[in-house]
């Protein structure tokens, strides 16, 4: 099974400093990390590479520094690292980049692709399904659980794939591989890489390709598809602060205070049968105006 995994380099989120005044990210002050939802999505492909044998190849479109992400990926496991890049890339949107990835990925026919969910930076989830539909790949999306079976050694493995929808809501699906999935963060806990795998990853040589011939007459290539309004730090949650009841006298606003509001609530103990128990229930929910 050759796998290929879309990473990316992005900030570390607590290194992250907005001038309060300007209003711009001080961007001096970035740490430069894997993302962490492609953390997992190699920790997977490491995985079934364990399990179904196979190669696994990191692959990113990024400036020089971006090659720490990579070689944190041949840390992890990968067996190859390869960095697409131009000058040009600078101004690329994402789907320039998505065009770029499935042009060295259509040249390589994977089995299957993995990219992460989102980004740490951008989080718009739209690279995967752009490098999907480049490719002609079907795709599954926000993938949080998935295991791979085959029946004998030479038949084609299957995927039983769990997708996290909106308001909690779980969905299970089948598929067949050649596919692309975009892996959520929770899907597992990446490995700590040993002492020797960081050294051997320092010391490996990572091939850089030519981004630019790899655009497939992608239309406005140069152009950023993102607009940005805002931006500033986050905002604080607001927090009820209990306060005593004006009409109460000095003694009982004294006692509010020491019991942070909790004087003022009342308790009812209701015994009796389960009959009896429900409709002590249902009346009290509709003296409250919930039925």
């Amino acid at each position: 099974m050759n796998i290929v995994v879309c990473i990316k380099q992005t900030p570390d989120s607590s290194s992250v400093y907005i001038d309060p005044i300007s209003g711009q990210v001080d961007a001096e002050r970035f740490v430069q990390i894997l993302n962490p939802a492609d953390a997992c999505t190699l920790e997977a492909a490491v995985r079934l590479k364990e399990q179904f044998g196979g190669t696994v190849l990191a692959l990113t479109l990024g400036p020089e520094d971006a090659e720490g992400s990579l070689r944190a990926a041949l840390a992890i496991g990968a067996d190859q690292a390869v960095r697409l890049w131009h000058p040009q890339a600078d101004s690329w949107g994402l789907f320039a980049v998505a065009a770029a990835l499935a042009g060295y990925l259509r040249q390589h026919t994977p089995d299957l692709v993995l990219c992460g969910d989102s980004s740490s930076d951008w989080g718009s989830g739209s690279v995967g399904p752009a490098i999907a539909e480049y490719l002609g790949l079907p795709q599954i999306t926000s993938v949080m659980q998935f295991a791979v079976t085959r029946d004998t050694p030479d038949s084609i493995p299957s995927l039983q794939v769990t997708r996290r929808l909106e308001r909690g809501y779980r969905e299970v699906l089948a598929a067949q591989l050649p596919l692309l999935l975009t892996v959520t963060s929770d899907l597992n806990e990446p490995r700590y890489p040993s002492l020797p795998a960081h050294m051997a990853a320092l010391q490996a040589t990572i091939p850089v390709y030519d981004a630019l011939p790899l655009l497939d007459n992608v239309a406005n290539a140069d152009q950023d598809e993102t607009v940005i309004l805002e931006m500033h730090t986050p905002r604080p949650l607001t927090h009820r602060i209990a306060a005593p009841d004006s009409q109460h006298s000095a003694f009982e606003r004294i006692g509010e205070i020491l019991a942070g509001g909790a004087t003022g609530r009342q308790t009812r103990i209701v015994e009796g049968s389960s009959e009896e128990l429900a409709r002590a229930l249902v009346a009290f929910l509709r003296e409250k105006g919930f039925v």
